[in-house]
């Protein structure tokens, strides 16, 4: 099992019907579209001659899958890293903001299927061991897949966040104050640290129980010892320690913020206050009519010629 997170979000409806085209295939496909997965059933691959050759003898006796997740995650079942690379860059042209090639988080995970094991599933060490690869342990699985590399991303964006953060108290601490570049950077990391929270509980489900482990108990030991070998709660707990924390000395920086705006509203209105106490002080004394309506009548002149001839001498 390989899973990678490519991007913010990825459009399931235009992935399944762009990247799978179901109706188009042949063989047909068979997937479950879900609100926030797509899981995806994959026919077995064959080699040129039409029978499965060494190498997907393996892929023919247990069915393949991919789980693309509504939040960037895509998850492999039983496909080669050829085939997965190439889904993978399909499945990137239908999401938001991918993820530069190369720069993808991803994990690696094995699952050894065992028909005639009488114990529930499980996970040892490095791999879960599991009756059979059906679409409710698809849906489990990938569940916990789709979600550690998630966290692996969302930890690196609030370390980023973190080091933008102390580049503005470093800038405040020197200047004492903020340039129109810090506030613009300050608003960003408010709206990201904000985006964050949202989408780990409302996308990642990370408070959320599995609906399939939930109803089907063989699958709920699994669930719980991959979260407990992922380290997914811990995990969240960390994230969600330094996204407190930026949370709290922005709500202070904000505030200091609407205090200088304040200052600076009642200043005006100070102003203006005095600047009206002065014109009807001086209305009152009628300075203010000497000064405002004085007379700026001007005299008429006129300019004449006097073309009487001047009387001769005798």
């Amino acid at each position: 099992v390989n899973s990678v997170h490519v991007s913010t979000a990825i459009d399931l409806t235009s992935t399944l019907t762009k990247v799978f085209s179901p109706a188009s295939r042949s063989p047909a496909i068979d997937y479950t579209f879900g609100k926030f997965k797509l899981i995806v059933e994959l026919p077995p691959v064959m080699n040129v001659n039409g029978e499965s050759n060494m190498e997907t003898t393996r892929q023919k006796m247990h069915p393949r899958y991919v789980a693309i997740f509504r939040y960037g995650s895509i998850v492999f079942f039983n496909i080669s890293s050829k085939e997965a690379n190439s889904l993978m860059e399909s499945i990137k042209k239908h999401s938001v903001d991918p993820v530069s090639k190369g720069y993808e988080k991803r994990e690696h995970f094995e699952v050894a299927i065992c028909p005639n094991m009488l114990s529930t599933a499980h996970v040892n060490a490095d791999f879960a061991t599991v009756k059979e690869l059906d679409r409710d342990c698809v849906a489990v699985i990938s569940t916990i897949m789709g979600q550690t590399v998630a966290f692996d991303s969302y930890s690196d964006t609030v370390d980023k966040l973190l080091a933008k953060f102390a580049d503005i108290n470093s800038t405040v601490k020197k200047t004492g104050n903020f340039t129109s570049m810090e506030r613009e950077t300050l608003f960003k990391v408010v709206a990201k640290n904000n985006s964050l929270f949202i989408d780990m509980i409302a996308k990642l489900g990370i408070k959320d129980r599995s609906k399939v482990a939930w109803n089907l108990s063989q699958y709920e030991r699994v669930y719980e010892e991959m979260k407990n070998e992922f380290e997914i709660n811990s995990r969240f707990k960390d994230i969600e320690f330094k996204l407190n924390l930026i949370q709290q000395n922005t709500k202070f920086f904000l505030q200091v913020l609407d205090s200088h705006k304040s200052n600076m509203l009642e200043w005006i209105i100070i102003v203006l206050i005095s600047f009206e106490c002065i014109l009807m002080i001086m209305e009152m004394s009628g300075m203010g009519f000497s000064l405002f309506s004085g007379d700026f009548s001007l005299g008429s002149t006129s300019t004449g010629i006097d073309d009487t001839p001047n009387p001769r001498k005798s």
